[in-house]
């Protein structure tokens, strides 16, 4: 019986580690389906793609990221073609009073983001996966440490 247990267990344990497992294969598909539905000529391609939220009720504070220069298989990726997929924002349609996805002509540096700190682009909920070559800066304000500008708050629709 104990055996059994042991068993069921280990079985348990293998079957809630391969659940983590996160499949975002679609995603890959979604942007090189809006890749070449016009990115070409899309008015972003310089662009950037703002997500702010609130930190308090009263419109004092708020918390963000930007994210621009995005890249798939080293061709540029216009933020538009990001902003459709979940992680992106689904093209602004789970927009609140207290979160916002919007694109901005500007890019993450003028909108007075903070720039990022390291080499990795993004999360790895963000992307693909790892080992696929989609890649863009992601930039933040907070605050506390950078608190998000006018222009930020603004591009973002609030």
């Amino acid at each position: 019986m104990k055996k059994f247990y042991i068993i069921s267990i280990i079985v348990l344990q293998m079957y809630c580690v391969q659940s983590k497992v996160q499949n975002t294969d679609g995603m890959t598909a979604l942007l090189l389906n809006n890749a070449s539905n016009g990115a070409v000529s899309d008015k972003y391609n310089n662009g950037s793609l703002v997500h702010i939220k609130r930190a308090d009720l009263v419109n004092l504070s708020f918390t963000g990221e930007c994210y621009d220069s995005f890249t798939l298989v080293g061709i540029v990726v216009s933020p538009s073609n990001y902003y459709n997929t979940p992680q992106g924002g689904s093209g602004g349609i789970f927009n609140t009073d207290l979160e916002k996805w919007n694109l901005s002509l500007s890019n993450c540096n003028s909108l007075g983001f903070s720039p990022p700190n390291n080499t990795n682009f993004g999360s790895s909920t963000q992307r693909p996966n790892s080992n696929q070559t989609f890649t863009f800066k992601m930039y933040s304000c907070d605050p506390n440490n950078n608190p998000c500008s006018n222009n930020a708050i603004k591009a973002s629709g609030f």
